[in-house]
């Protein structure tokens, strides 16, 4: 297994985390807030420089459906973290305090793209999971596939979902997808785990959605297997 690779893809989920710890934002001062959000913006511009060679190649990307999608959903993440980079400086009030000239219209904004991240990063890394258990298993050296282990890594992706869509109401996701005012804010002095457990079972949810929609492209896209002709007697 290339280093390289392992220590790209390390970043990559310790950007994911620092994005994480940063939407528990009533949980530390704004300072740290602002903290994490920076550290995580350098490892998001380390991905793209890691990255470079596939906006090299989005011109000549296949006309068929999953390239498109990916696509789609590249533009739309590097959209919503441009936003939130830029709201993020708008309405600095410590890092960069000097820049800030948002209000509370910037402050939607940036919260708003937040919410919209969470939804889109997990989309984005369910379509690579497939290579993310590649490195597992070749990290633990896992060589053949099993039904019993297949069976149950299945069930915890269906309990973690099925979670999801329970946090989702919970933390009503929706309306704060909508910049809906809603009232129901998380307590972190009475439960600052369970912020965290809700938040990661809403990306597990929308990574599944990624990894499963995409096995399912592909499988539609090869049609139906051919079956063999039967021999006359």
């Amino acid at each position: 297994m290339n280093p390289v690779f392992l220590l790209r893809l390390a970043l990559d989920f310790l950007a994911v985390g620092l994005f994480v710890a940063a939407m528990a934002y009533w949980w530390m001062d704004n300072r740290s807030h602002e903290l994490i959000g920076t550290g995580m913006f350098a490892l998001l511009f380390l991905h793209n420089i890691f990255n470079r060679r596939w906006y090299a190649g989005f011109p000549r990307t296949r006309r068929q459906a999953k390239p498109l999608v990916t696509v789609g959903l590249n533009l739309t993440l590097l959209v919503t973290m441009v936003t939130l980079l830029t709201t993020s400086i708008l309405i600095s009030q410590s890092l960069f305090g000097f820049l800030a000239i948002g209000g509370p219209d910037a402050r939607d904004i940036h919260i708003l793209a937040a919410y919209w991240a969470v939804i889109i990063v997990s989309i984005h890394l369910g379509l690579h999971w497939s290579i993310v258990m590649n490195v597992v298993r070749n990290v633990i050296g896992v060589r053949q596939p099993r039904l019993d282990r297949t069976v149950l890594l299945r069930l915890a992706a269906a309990g973690i979902a099925a979670y999801g869509v329970y946090s989702s109401f919970e933390l009503d996701i929706g309306s704060r997808l909508l910049l809906i005012p809603t009232m129901q804010f998380w307590d972190f002095n009475e439960d600052t785990a369970g912020f965290f457990l809700r938040i990661g079972s809403i990306a597990g949810l929308y990574s599944a959605a990624g990894h499963y929609g995409s096995t399912a492209l592909q499988a539609f896209r090869r049609g139906p297997v051919a079956q063999p002709t039967p021999l006359r007697p």
